[in-house]
């Protein structure tokens, strides 16, 4: 018998049985964990020797020091940057709001139309006059003009600090390392983190709603930005050196234009996430819908839903414009000759002054600055407040299918698994997780989630911290339970993928606060609201990344695959689901940090935990507390995020 005949005899290893693997590790750990939650419940809360209890009456005493030294008659250096950059963001706010007002809700609708239909064509144009038909019949055009001029004061700055930033990180590496972490972090803690230390520095008006909203819409602009530039062709950027151009020539007359389509999609992401915010930004004296939304909350929660609604109207109409100005104005999609520039000249005019015509019509026919004539939105609110209180009545057959719901959610999983977080011994738990987290991730995940569990108790929120981490892990698994099949499902039929388009349109531009309204009708217990309106907020993400996985796996594998007779449930679960293995865990990762933003500001309803320290920190000025809730949500967010995508970018840096 030949060497090769004996080594085709020879039996395969056997495959390692899975409890002898990291599954099985994991197991063990939590089994262990269970053990001691049993063993000794409620015996080993975190200890005060571990906390610095008097942290947040030093914050609250420092916050008082700034409002006494704030506007004094000569403040110091650091008071006169904050004072003055508050009071050019008010101003700026302020000045765009007086510009749209002035110009009379004829010049105003006139002006967004006009523009949008030179630039982006009919359609788009059709959609913008729509829109804003749609705030005037809701009785909502003030509130949402101011909304407008917030985000576009919003934009501008975003987009004037990100795109240049973004480019600087598409030509340097170094740079780009550098600037990686800061982007993570602005882009792992929940907006409502924000508010506590936003509110200290600016204190409340519209400049401070800018400023939070700056923190959420800068960093897509510089990472779509930077993935533009790194986009561009080597050898055209090679080429052009070639010629002789200098580095300012390469920039502006190679790697910008070839990156333009790049460029304005930042832009358009820019206003998505700018508009994802005003709900927030209410809360800290941002006037507009975001202001409704927030004061209809306990008060007329139909008119907040209906606030929600011109929201979303608006996200839709500025998302379609810019991506039709974007489309129409390629100058790789049209060849101007010197007549259609004349003519292109001729239209600009012939738009500038319809504007101008409308604006003296209005003035003329004495139409005021903001709509004042009969709307819907007596009729609107009677019908939305109809069906809100139907759902709510418990003779319904509604609620006795979202009643039982609610209570079987509470009683067989946020109750126990809260239990277990926040009474099992705090040793255990720490270390259980850090362990974990190894096992999961890897040594520096580990690490982190270690440093970040010691900053949470040591700002004496180890408790909440335990409640938020429990609802976060219930409504994540109700999160990939429901997105990953569907994204799935997307990936592999062209026509559910259209059908899913516009519902996923339409639920990642609602604004996060407006999805727990119709859950606290839906399922009156204090806790569950927050957590299924978090599913329906991160489910979209993550079905869009799987989708987005799984369909760019190379097709290479796949033909194999076929031509060696697997069928397409085995092409499906043995190719392309661990091929599209980063993309899948990316989509957890981002499930995650969405559904944290949400439970935390469900808060505000009930959800009690972290959020309810925030936004009581808000409310009753408790500022320190609310300071420390916000690091806690910091440290919460950095460890998820650090132990769910500690592989994939291991496997990112050997790559």
């Amino acid at each position: 018998m030949s060497v090769a005949q004996a080594a085709g005899t020879l039996a395969a290893p056997a495959p390692r049985p899975w409890w002898r693997g990291r599954l099985g590790a994991i197991l063990a750990l939590t089994v262990g964990v269970v053990i001691a939650f049993f063993g000794w419940k409620n015996q080993l809360p975190w200890p005060g020797g571990l906390t610095w209890n008097t942290l947040a009456h030093h914050l609250d005493d420092f916050q008082a020091w700034l409002s006494n030294h704030r506007n004094l008659p000569h403040p110091s250096i650091f008071f006169r940057v904050f004072n003055g950059v508050a009071s050019f963001l008010d101003s700026l706010v302020g000045w765009l709001t007086s510009f749209f007002f002035k110009l009379t809700w004829v010049g105003t609708t006139a002006l967004g139309t006009l523009v949008v239909l030179r630039f982006g064509g009919h359609r788009a144009a059709l959609g913008v006059f729509a829109a804003f038909c749609a705030f005037a019949a809701m009785g909502l055009w003030e509130p949402s003009v101011r909304t407008f001029a917030l985000t576009i004061a919003s934009v501008s700055l975003s987009l004037a600090i990100g795109l240049p930033i973004g480019v600087l990180a598409g030509r340097s590496d170094r740079f780009q390392r550098f600037v990686t972490p800061v982007l993570d972090a602005m882009q792992i803690v929940p907006a409502f983190a924000y508010l506590m230390p936003i509110v200290i520095l600016f204190s409340v008006g519209p400049g401070a709603a800018v400023a939070t909203t700056l923190i959420y819409a800068i960093p897509p602009a510089i990472r779509i930005t930077s993935l533009g530039i790194r986009g561009v062709p080597t050898n055209t950027v090679e080429a052009a050196q070639a010629l002789g151009s200098t580095r300012m020539q390469t920039l502006f007359k190679v790697q910008l234009p070839l990156a333009r389509r790049m460029l304005l999609l930042s832009v358009n992401q820019t206003i998505l996430f700018a508009l994802s915010m005003v709900v927030i930004a209410g809360l800290i004296g941002g006037q507009g819908l975001g202001d409704v939304v927030t004061s209809g909350l306990y008060s007329n929660p139909a008119l907040a839903l209906v606030a929600g609604i011109a929201i979303v109207i608006m996200a839709i109409a500025l998302d379609r414009a810019t991506e039709a100005m974007a489309n129409r104005t390629d100058p790789t999609r049209r060849h101007l000759t010197e007549g259609t520039r004349r003519t292109l000249r001729l239209y600009t005019l012939a738009c500038a002054a319809g504007v101008g015509l409308a604006v003296g019509l209005g003035y003329g026919l004495g139409a005021g600055s903001v709509w004042s004539r009969s709307t819907a939105q007596p009729w609107l609110l009677r019908q939305v407040q109809s069906v809100l209180d139907y759902v709510q009545n418990p003779s319904t057959f509604i609620f006795h299918i979202t009643s039982p719901i609610g209570n079987f959610l509470v009683q067989y999983g946020l109750g126990p698994l809260r239990s277990f977080f926040v009474e099992t011994p705090w040793p255990a738990m720490v270390f259980g997780l850090a362990a974990i987290a190894y096992l999961i991730s890897g040594l520096r995940p580990a690490l982190i989630t270690l440093l970040m569990l010691g900053v949470i108790g040591l700002s004496n929120e180890w408790v909440n911290a335990m409640d938020t981490l429990s609802q976060v892990l219930v409504a994540t698994v109700f999160t990939l339970l429901v997105g990953i099949p569907l994204g799935v499902w997307a990936a592999e039929s062209a026509r559910a993928r259209k059908t899913m388009r516009p519902v996923l349109d339409v639920l990642q531009t609602l604004p996060q606060l407006v999805y727990i309204i119709p859950f606290i009708y839906l399922m009156p217990v204090s806790i569950v609201p927050g957590v299924l309106a978090s599913v329906l907020y991160a489910a979209p993400v993550v079905i869009r990344l799987v989708e987005a996985g799984i369909r760019e796996v190379s097709p290479h594998p796949v033909e194999a695959a076929d031509s060696f007779g697997a069928t397409r449930l085995q092409t499906l679960l043995k190719v392309k689901i661990p091929l599209a293995r980063d993309a899948i865990m990316l989509g957890v990762n981002q499930g995650i940090i969405m559904v944290l933003a949400v439970v935390v500001i469900a808060g505000l309803v009930g959800s009690g935990a972290l959020g309810y320290d925030v936004a009581q920190g808000l409310q009753q000025s408790l500022f320190g507390q609310g300071v420390l809730a916000s690091v806690a949500i910091l440290a919460l967010g950095i460890a998820l995020d650090r132990v769910t995508q500690g592989r994939r970018r291991k496997r990112i840096e050997l790559t």
